[in-house]
């Protein structure tokens, strides 16, 4: 089986903390004096790899990362998961043009040794064969490899490792009309869409229980399921190229998919955005982002993900490839939360180790100040203290701000108690969120004559900026597991935009009716 690796290009990666930066952006409102405590730093993932070969078509050893969902707490949202997956996971065949990963052999082997290497989500693309059968191709190039090779090799993979589970991208590879020469054809070509479906359906009797069964019901997308519900079985994502609707709700909502980006810094940059997009949400929806790309003569799927030498008027230029630069950001605090479904050509093992990282492996017992449950009657609830964040009393008559405190939770939740997070409609394009108070003011850090304030700050309500520069209304929201005394749930890290820091309550104050809320260091 053949493993070709590019010239090693990088610098060592660096062990490290990442201090939070605040953002060159500020809002303003009154200013509170207050004793101030100095800001603390937030931990990132451990680092792993520092050279191109780490990162780039050198996916490492059998059964290094086989089992590594099971320390994933099973009330964990599958999109709050960061999951590595290779794009045309068996295209192996073909030359540069559609080769995409390593070869670890026919007949799905490819799969498996991608399987046992901690891959989680694969991209698979089939032909009809005989009007009966799924055969895997890349356009033209048949993969040498059949669905039924890759359902059997699936189900062996997750009877061993019960713990695990796979999400699976289908596409119906051939057009049913029209078509080019690097396109494949159906056989007979008269294939349509209900030809395809069927086909399916005698898959899915074929491996009873193999799939999740609300992810292949006919126009009846999945909600996104907890972990546990889906160990041991194949999530489908999605199904594309068919007219009925399968799959998981939001797998194709919040994708990257250049495949034929200009350049590769350009792809990189796309990539690159829809990480941080994925890290920054708290919406719950699944985000994909697929790091490969290709422009057919001109540049092959390994030079995107693997970098090349360019030599042009007697200049020699290293342009670093897709793979060694998410690698890279990783390594150095980029990406600093849940990542999404990363779908990769060539993939290291590194850059493996790296996603598989941000799934922190375990559930916060027992509550964290900085972290919050959000309830159905729009109370924000301290997990550590179980009191509600409340929009306390006004500075001045004009009732344009005031402080936020903290109180015991009432039922019914009266209406300072209640609170809800929305983008802004105009001014934030990149999935932020404002928290609003029930009459409408914003959740906001003071401005502190222009100088980010450090943690221990009381926080305000305060009237909503609609403007460039009010980043400290600005607030990444990003879910965490936690352990409650009667089952897991999704709390909440309320990150501001402005000083990095994490909405939070003041110990000293914890137990008084008034007590202060505030923005302090983010829990890890």
């Amino acid at each position: 089986m053949p493993h070709t690796t590019s010239s090693d290009t990088g610098v060592g990666s660096r062990r490290r903390r990442l201090s939070r930066l605040p953002a060159r952006l500020i809002a303003v409102c009154a200013a509170l004096g207050a004793v101030l405590l100095a800001p603390g730093t937030t931990g990132t993932a451990e680092a792993a790899g520092s050279v191109n070969g780490d990162a780039y078509w050198n996916i490492g050893e059998p059964n290094r990362a086989a089992d590594w969902m099971k320390n994933v707490s099973g009330g964990t949202w599958l999109a709050a998961m960061s999951l590595p997956g290779t794009h045309d996971t068996l295209s192996i065949h073909g030359g540069s043009l559609t080769q995409t990963q390593e070869d670890y052999g026919d007949g799905a082997n490819t799969l498996a040794a991608q399987l046992e290497r901690g891959i989680r989500a694969i991209d698979v693309r089939v032909r009809v064969t005989e009007n009966k059968y799924f055969t895997v191709h890349h356009g033209v190039v048949y993969q040498e490899a059949n669905f039924d090779d890759v359902l059997g090799k699936a189900r062996d993979f997750l009877a061993r490792h019960p713990g695990e589970t796979v999400v699976m991208r289908l596409r119906a590879e051939c057009p049913l009309t029209g078509g080019g020469v690097a396109d494949c054809a159906n056989d007979p070509k008269t294939v349509d869409h209900a030809k395809i479906e069927e086909i399916f359906g005698r898959y899915l009797n074929a491996y009873p229980g193999l799939f999740y069964a609300p992810s292949v019901k006919k126009n009846e997308p999945a909600p996104v399921p907890l972990l546990s519900q889906v160990r041991g079985k194949i999530v489908l994502g999605s199904f594309d190229g068919v007219a009925n609707t399968y799959g998981t709700k939001t797998f194709n909502s919040n994708q990257e998919d250049h495949w034929a980006a200009e350049t590769v810094p350009k792809k990189w940059q796309y990539v690159k955005e829809n990480i941080d997009a994925a890290v920054r949400s708290g919406t719950g929806e699944m985000f994909v982002t697929y790091t490969s790309a290709s422009k057919g003569l001109d540049r092959s799927p390994a030079q995107y993900a693997g970098g090349y030498r360019s030599v042009q008027g007697g200049v020699t230029t290293d342009v670093l490839g897709v793979n060694y630069q998410l690698m890279t950001y990783l390594n150095q605090g980029g990406g600093n939360g849940h990542l999404g479904i990363v779908m990769m050509d060539f993939p290291g093992w590194a850059l493996v180790d790296n996603i598989i990282a941000r799934n922190d492996g375990g559930v916060v017992k027992g509550g964290n100040r900085g972290l919050w449950l959000v309830n159905a009657d729009k109370t924000y609830v301290n997990s550590a203290y179980g009191r509600c964040m409340v929009r306390g009393p006004e500075f001045d008559s004009s009732k344009s701000g005031g402080l936020v405190t903290q109180r015991a939770c009432q039922s019914p939740a009266p209406s300072s108690h209640q609170w809800g997070a929305e983008h802004p409609s105009t001014y934030d394009g990149k999935g932020y969120f404002q928290v609003k108070a029930s009459n409408g003011k914003c959740l906001t850090v003071p401005y502190n004559n222009g100088t980010a304030p450090p943690a221990g700050t009381q926080l305000f309500w305060w009237d909503c900026e609609t403007r460039w520069f009010s980043a400290s209304q600005l607030w990444n929201v990003v879910p965490v597991q936690i352990g409650t005394a009667d089952a897991n749930r999704t709390a909440y890290r309320f990150v501001n935009h402005w000083t990095g820091l994490c909405l939070s309550m003041d110990p000293a104050t914890a137990g008084e009716s008034g007590g202060k809320v505030t923005q302090d260091t983010c829990p890890k």
